[in-house]
């Protein structure tokens, strides 16, 4: 499946969403709650593949857990280095990850299709991490083993009907963002 195909499915996903499940929006209930409700909606534009939550798993990795390794400098000038990690004299810190919503086969890394962030408007807490994690699923730098074809941030907008951000990452670089409204 091709970028523009994705995206366009993701589209009728997200859009089938803010129409069906206002409740969830309207009264800014817990992302966990949307998150999942938006994976129920991407299966029926992803025929064969398999929509997961908070999936942790890779075939490929010793301990058979998803795992991310991004640049200590990074996480330190958005302040989300971990006490733990401050005591870490490398370079590269290698984080275990549950991804809001993957679209994938599961067993296999080869189909990694879309990896899927989201926040609410209505969220203290910074898309930062979301955007390094997003980069780091595309790209085989430092070690990334993930290969995801696209990595999306959704940030749904709490305040408006049908108010979202995307944005688009691949290769591990911002490649796209837009607002719909």
């Amino acid at each position: 499946m091709n970028d523009d195909d994705i995206q366009i499915n993701l589209d009728s996903a997200i859009s089938n969403l803010l129409s069906n499940e206002q409740w969830l929006i309207r009264n800014d209930l817990n992302e966990q709650s949307i998150t999942h409700k938006l994976a129920l909606y991407i299966a029926d534009y992803f025929p064969g593949y398999d929509i997961d939550c908070e999936y942790n798993g890779n075939i490929e990795s010793q301990d058979g857990k998803k795992r991310i390794n991004v640049l200590r400098d990074e996480l330190e000038r958005h302040n989300i280095l971990r006490k733990a990690e401050l005591e870490l004299e490398t370079e590269i810190i290698n984080r275990a990850v549950y991804p809001d919503i993957i679209i994938h086969k599961r067993g296999r890394n080869d189909f990694n299709l879309c990896i899927i962030e989201v926040k609410k408007s209505t969220s203290r807490v910074r898309r930062d991490y979301d955007y390094m994690k997003l980069r780091a699923y595309t790209t085989e730098y430092y070690g990334n083993e993930l290969k995801y074809q696209l990595g999306i941030f959704i940030m749904f907008n709490m305040r408006q009907k049908h108010g979202y951000e995307l944005t688009i990452f691949s290769n591990g670089q911002e490649i796209a963002n837009r607002q719909q409204r």
